[in-house]
């Protein structure tokens, strides 16, 4: 093996402001409760293992919000937790029973005998009624017991593991006690306190390195100009919003680095760019700033080379030095890493399905052929979420990570490093250009790309053309809060919500709070909002059904894996499945959208996945599609078993007729005859997603969906899943 190889890991440690600009409480909880859970958790693991060297990017709204509970401010669900249980009114039940089993259920519910059984009382009951008054149905002392159980569940693992009070609450088990929830709330507020402390020891020893992003997580590209959007991705549609809000973003980053450095007594070296997102008018503001080192994704890196980076079918780089080096711009004076998304990905989303040791042996495994395969002096950047991903770990994913830090500790030939170490140690290489883009598909999509997020983008201008027209005759305290309101209305999340992109049954909320702190903006103007700012801006799915439009006429695609034009699909039906996936509890669903139709002898099918189609081929997943049909209630007849596998996208299965393609997208022609279906039969179908040869996602998770052949005249008629 050659010399060590430098492994740079960052954990992205993010929450938006969830505090209501009116009420000064916080409308959801998340931060409280990552707090409770990941935070601390993440850090205090760090110190177990003296050796390594990490990167922690902590995003100032995230501090600032730990800072307001630390101050007294509270959320609806601690407000709830704290509540005699005997004195919960029917309204507060109900929200009582609706959010407190708002977790995955695998990792944090079925643990827990009673928290599992109160689950599936839940369910039972639901079966039955859709809506039914919850006081009926549960009594103080279950309650009570949910109450605990869902802040008990919450605590980072090593307070169950060597906490005596709460390791003798998970013995108790149920039949808890308004004590015991003082108890528990007594540990969470230790928790909170915690967790700065933690990392400023961990940064004064020099074993972690603390970054950290633009104050409101606003996406700098955006900022600078919503055009990127479509520089990123020119087959978005075009949409009229022209700004350069550079201010805005400069006062955004300059007010987070000095909040880090107020808080932690040093001024950070490097940025983590809210979602990855870079472009080169970003990188000169960060240079401008005094900033060593930035990031994004291995996408961005792909689409700016004069050419792309490739994997070969072992999924490995072909030129690992063109992706694990730093690179710098012509005239900036800032070095950018790329991360490897492929080694990003496994620990965020499949890594959860694997035993600890199995999978911390595959990432040291992978770590390792990357060292042997390249040059010397390669730099590894590992980037994800550090928080998100545990929830769907048995344990908090705290084994996994305890084994890979145990395995690198004592690897003689891994070195890990900060991020700041990294680009002290490589000369940059040169980049020509910088393509726009983020670490989603390396482009803006999810957050410009939709007609909502256009909407809260046009709301948000206006808003603010409204405060530069009054600017001058504003008292400067008065300008100071309206900026805020205006600062906190640029954050990326509320626009990761809006759209079809992704799903949260917490829409309602985000929505509410987006558009509160611009209503917050013109009161403070001493002007009247305007009409569509008081008017929701998505159309909500609701989270207990599938949400499917019907196909209004016959379709007939061409099978290349493209979009190959814009009346290709224009008639076919549309199932949304992210949706689907936020109320099943599906984990990162993998694809966004299904859309079917028909022709006389074919039945068509087109996949939208989150990311381009064919990356998931080329990074070892495959799908396979099972069709069936029904007929008049009998038994179904099985059809075809359609296979998408291998970095070339291979379709395996195909009958006669059958056609399949996997580009920016998956389409499939399959005739109606090798079903033996006929107008007025149901189809039958469902998607098994696999990693690596291991089940990964079935698309319905349980019971497959149902699509009947139409007649010319029933294309608008019942269609259901």
């Amino acid at each position: 093996m050659p010399p060590k190889v430098r492994l740079a890991i960052l954990w992205h440690m993010h929450q938006p402001c969830y505090r209501n600009p009116y009420s000064g409480r916080f409308d959801l909880p998340w931060l409280r409760l990552h707090a409770l859970k990941d935070y601390f958790g993440m850090a205090a693991l760090l110190e177990e293992f003296p050796a390594l060297r990490l990167t922690f990017n902590l995003v100032p709204s995230l501090l600032a919000g730990l800072e307001q509970y630390l101050a007294g401010a509270t959320d609806p669900f601690a407000e709830a937790f704290r509540r005699p249980a005997a004195e919960l009114s029917p309204d507060e039940v109900q929200f009582l029973v609706r959010h407190f089993f708002s977790i995955h259920h695998d990792t944090h519910i079925r643990p827990y005998r009673r928290y599992e059984h109160l689950y599936r009382r839940k369910m039972e009951r639901l079966s039955g009624s859709p809506d039914p008054d919850w006081s009926l149905v549960f009594n103080a002392d279950e309650l009570r017991d949910l109450q605990a159980l869902f802040q008990l569940t919450y605590v980072d693992e090593s307070y169950k593991e060597g906490d005596p009070r709460v390791a003798g609450l998970l013995r108790k088990g149920q039949g808890f006690s308004e004590a015991d929830k003082a108890t528990l709330a007594q540990v969470e507020d230790e928790i909170l306190r915690r967790i700065v402390p933690t990392y400023r020891r961990l940064q004064e020893r020099g074993q972690a390195e603390l970054c950290t992003s633009p104050f409101y997580h606003p996406i700098l590209p955006l900022l600078l100009d919503p055009q990127a959007g479509r520089k990123a991705n020119e087959r978005l549609a075009p949409y009229d919003l022209d700004f350069c809000w550079e201010e805005d973003a400069w006062a955004q980053l300059q007010s987070g680095l000095a909040f880090m450095e107020r808080t932690f007594g040093a001024r950070p070296r490097g940025i983590w760019p809210p979602e990855g997102g870079v472009s080169e008018a970003a990188l000169r503001l960060l240079a401008r700033a005094g900033v060593a080192w930035t990031a994004s994704d291995e996408g961005v890196l792909s689409r700016s080379l004069p050419r792309p980076l490739e994997r070969d079918d072992r999924l490995a780089v072909i030129d690992p030095g063109a992706l694990y080096s730093p690179y710098a711009l012509a005239g900036v004076p800032l070095k950018v890493f790329f991360r490897d998304h492929l080694l990003s990905d496994l620990i965020g989303f499949y890594y959860q399905k694997l035993p600890a040791a199995e999978a911390a042996a595959d990432l040291l495994r992978r770590i390792r052929a990357i060292a042997a395969a390249g040059p010397a002096g390669m730099t590894i950047p590992i980037i994800l979420d550090g928080e998100n991903a545990w929830e769907f770990y048995p344990g908090s994913g705290r084994a996994f990570l305890r084994e890979l830090y145990r395995l690198l500790a004592g690897d003689p030939d891994i070195e890990t490093v900060t991020f700041s170490q990294a680009a002290a140690a490589a000369d940059a290489r040169p980049l020509a250009r910088l393509r726009s883009g983020s670490w989603i598909n390396a482009n803006f999509d999810i957050w410009i790309g939709d007609r909502d997020d256009q909407k809260g983008w046009e709301l948000l201008k206006e808003a603010r053309d409204a405060f530069q027209a009054s600017r001058a005759t504003l008292a400067p305290e008065t300008a100071a809060e309206v900026e805020e309101r205006l600062h906190v209305a640029e954050g990326s999340d509320w626009y990761w919500w809006y759209g079809r992109e992704n799903f949260t049954p917490d829409i309602d909320v985000f929505d509410s709070l987006f558009r509160l702190n611009l209503r917050k903006a013109y009161d403070l103007l001493g002007l009247k909002p305007p009409a569509a700012l008081l008017a929701p801006i998505p159309a909500a799915v609701p989270a207990d059904r599938l949400q499917v439009v019907p196909p209004r006429e016959a379709v007939k695609a061409r099978i290349d894996g493209e979009v190959t034009g814009f009346f290709e699909w224009l008639g076919a039906g549309r199932i949304d499945v992210l949706a689907y996936g936020g109320a099943m509890n599906i984990a990162n669903p993998l694809v966004k959208t299904l859309y079917f139709g028909f022709d006389e002898k074919n039945l068509f099918l087109r996949i939208d996945t989150k990311k381009n189609a064919r990356t998931y081929f080329e990074t070892g997943f495959s799908l396979r599609l099972c069709l069936s049909r029904e007929r008049g209630g009998q038994a179904s007849s099985q059809g075809p078993e359609i296979v998408i596998a291998g970095a070339s996208a291979q379709a395996g299965g195909l009958v006669p007729g059958a056609a399949a393609a996997a580009g920016r997208i998956i389409e499939l022609q399959v005739p109606l005859a090798s079903l033996g279906a006929a107008a007025g039969d149901v189809l039958r179908l469902q998607l098994h997603w696999s990693f690596a040869g291991s089940p990964f996602q079935s698309i319905p998770a349980r019971d497959p969906l149902s699509l009947t052949v139409p007649t010319e005249r029933e294309y608008a008629s019942n269609w259901q899943v």
